[in-house]
Formats: structure tokens, sequence, C-alpha cells
């Protein structure tokens, strides 16, 4: 399955008609259902467990304080309504802009219903939990396979972005690494001016997004929108909290998460393992965008969110660098933590350290590879050390319980009794230097 480094890659009124135009003649790529595979879920779902989802859960779960869901645009290939145990009712009627007679809800390629899934699916016991289970999904088809980026398929996703904010989305999850644009650029702002929270995969090529060479080279740099500073840049990190390296880096990158080794659905059921990009990454961060608008509330900003989740993340050495951004999405934390005295949360703007300043952000030479990374470091390593201790500590308590039981009793038969001795048994005591 492709995935973003392939290059798949004021309040609108809900439910407003769609503007985006539709493929006609030729150009016409009916959706039809996509394959599915007899495998079903076996492990417990790591990345959940990582970045604190049961802790979340207990906040919230993508509905706000009066029941309605948050929703959630999906720019993709359309999400697979037809899933059920999935989905339930929550996929809404979107836009297709390569079926006339289609509206999203059909998943050729299998792309936007694994993504859709990590942010707003149903969980499948321990094996599965989406990010925001009680969220409304909002499926727009921008591409149909693993077709390629250009400028023509920058300014549809423009538009799309202009129909999920006109149709009462909260969330935009964006991945899809596409060339820089006008239309995107002003899309995304016009998204951001009308609270809307933009999330996107940086892309998959190894690239740094900060070098001239690579922006001012057309072929290479397809990596928007998240590489606009108001976009929430996802990369992605592997079951042990390492970097993945195959990640597009810079000075906009904010988070990274979980992105290697990731199980995702198939559109004609069951699942699919061993899926890795920043794709998949960047739905965690869509659905935790969207449990803390429905835990603080609608009115909350996009950069008050973008502070939160980076402000919460575990964090790399020296707290930012142009790999792993602030750190590790820590979704537990970022909506447990209660608001500081004075935040305000509809604040447009925050004093966070400018990224390019911080120290470490940018390595005295461009690295030939991101080998250059100490891919070995494990943001959560003093946690996990705390965790084995205490697991370590309750074996040797739940042994010594076991060792007493069986000689309390025999010595007990023998006439002992606690707290007495006969004195010529005592050990006699060894003095020395």
């Amino acid at each position: 399955m492709a995935t973003a480094g392939s290059v798949l890659l004021a309040t609108s009124p809900a439910h407003a008609e769609f503007t985006t135009p539709v493929a006609q003649g030729d150009d016409v790529s009916p959706c039809e259902t996509g394959a599915g595979s007899s495998d079903s879920l076996t492990a417990r779902d790591w990345a959940g467990d990582f970045i604190g989802l049961e802790e979340a859960h207990r906040f919230n779960d993508g509905r706000f304080e009066n029941g309605d869901p948050v929703t959630i645009a999906v720019i993709d290939s359309g999400v697979e309504a037809g899933l059920d145990s999935l989905f339930g009712s929550r996929v809404k009627s979107g836009w297709d802009a390569w079926d006339p007679a289609g509206d999203g809800t059909c998943d050729a390629y299998g792309h936007g219903t694994a993504v859709a899934a990590i942010a707003a699916g149903t969980a499948q016991g321990e094996q599965f939990v989406g990010v925001a289970p009680g969220a409304d999904i909002l499926p727009l088809r921008a591409f149909v396979g693993n077709e390629g980026a250009d400028a023509d398929r920058s300014r549809l996703v423009a538009n799309l972005i202009d129909d999920a904010v006109a149709n009462g989305a909260d969330v935009i999850n964006v991945s899809i690494a596409l060339p820089d644009t006008e239309f995107l650029k002003e899309a995304v702002a016009n998204a951001i001016a009308a609270n809307v929270v933009i999330v996107a995969a940086t892309g998959n090529e190894n690239l740094n997004m900060d070098d001239p060479a690579v922006v001012n080279d057309p072929e290479k740099a397809k990596f928007y929108p998240a590489n606009y500073p108001e976009v929430i840049a996802v990369g992605a990190h592997n079951p042990m909290g390492n970097f993945y390296t195959s990640t597009n880096y810079g000075s906009n990158i904010d988070l990274i998460a979980p992105g290697q080794d990731v199980t995702v659905p198939l559109p004609g059921g069951g699942w699919l393992g061993k899926q890795e990009g920043t794709s998949f990454a960047a739905p965690y961060v869509a659905g935790a965008a969207a449990l803390l608008k429905a835990e603080f509330g609608e009115d909350v900003s996009p950069a008050w969110i973008e502070h939160r989740l980076t402000g919460t993340a575990i964090h790399p050495p020296n707290d930012f660098n142009i790999y792993q951004g602030h750190g590790v999405l820590n979704v537990g934390k970022a909506i447990s933590t209660p608001l500081e005295p004075g935040e305000d949360p509809t604040a447009t703007s925050f004093d966070d350290p400018v990224e390019s300043e911080a120290p470490g952000a940018t390595p005295e030479a461009e690295p030939s590879s991101i080998a250059a990374v100490n891919v070995d470091y494990d943001p959560l390593a003093f946690e996990k050390a705390v965790a084995w201790a205490s697991v370590g500590g309750a074996i040797v308590l739940v042994a010594l319980v076991l060792v007493l039981r069986t000689i309390i009793p025999k010595g007990r038969k023998r006439g002992w009794k606690p707290g007495t001795r006969r004195p010529e048994r005592a050990a006699a005591v060894v003095e020395g230097d």
C-alpha cells in the first residue's frame, strides 16, 4: 500500500454545497470497493499503548460536551463506509472528485480507509483502537491509486480543503505529499482562519525540507501542506519510539507518531499488517486534535492545539530537532493536563521557542543520510525503566510471599514462634577491623 512518501500519498455553515469539480469523460474513475483479506487481528495494538490512548479515552472519545461528534475530514482515496464494525454510521456523505455518482464513501485503493480507521475507528478489542472513536468522518476522494502528485493535484486538494471547511470539518487530515501552490497555501490559510485544524504527513523520501536545493527542485519539493508553518506536520517512528528514517524532516516538523509496523483495515474486510509511512502517523495526530477539540471546546484554536500537542510530547534531547520535531505524540498527557492559570486555548499565537533557533535544531552540516540521527534514542526509556522496575519489585514480593507460605507452617510444626529464639543457638557476632 502506498503512503505519503510515494506522493499519495470565519465559521462556515455545515452541510454546504460541495464546489470541487468532478472528473468528466475519460477521466472518470468509478469507485468499486477494494480488496479484502482473511487475515484477522492477533496482537495487542502497540501504537495505542505507546501514545497513551487508554488514559486519553478516560476523558473523551471525540464528542463534545453536548454529545455531538467532532468531524474529521479525510482527504484521501475515499473511506469504505460499509465496514460497520469499524465505523458504524459515522462516515458522512462526502465528495468524490473522480466519480460523479460517488460521495467519498467508497475506497478502491485502501489508503483512505486505513487513515480514517487510525483517526477514528471503533475499538476492535485490544487489537486495534482508533484515536477518536466517537468522531464523525467526512470522506473526500482526492486520488484513485498511486498516480502521483503535481500542481493540478495540489489545486484539487486545495478545493477539497475549502469544501471540508464549508461542510463543518473540525480537523482535516492530509496524508498526501504535494507540491507548493498558491491555491494550496491559500486554502490552508483560510482553513486556519476558520478555526479548523490541519494535520499533514511530511512524506517518506528522507528529504530535508529546509534545503534550498530540495525546495527549489519541483520534482523533489513535494512535502506540502505539511511544510507550511501553520499545519501540524507529522513524521513517523517505530514501535520502540525510534525515528522512521524515511521521514522528510526540517524545521517545520512538529511531532512524530506511530508509522512503522502498523496494522490497518482493508476496504474489503480483514487486516493488513507491517504497514509503514508518515501517511499512517498523521491520523494519530489528527485523532488527538479531535479529542482536544471535543474536550476543551470547539472554539479552541489550531495554534493552541499545536501548542498543546508539542508541549506535552515526549521530547528528544534539547526538546526539539529537525528530525523528531518536539518528540513523540503523547495524547494521554495532552488531554489530561489541565489548563495553566491564565492559559487561553482560543489564542491564535503562542510564545513557543522559534524552532530554527532551538538548540540542536540544525546540524552543523547537512547529513548525507538520516543516519546522522541517533535512532537508538528511546524517548520512553525512563518510563519503561520505571515500569519494569515496578514489575520486578512485584515479582520479588510475590516470590517472597510464596516462600513464607511454605516456611512458616513448617516452622510452626517444629515449635517455632515469631520473635523468639533460643539464646544458645543465636549466631555469634564476628568483629572485624
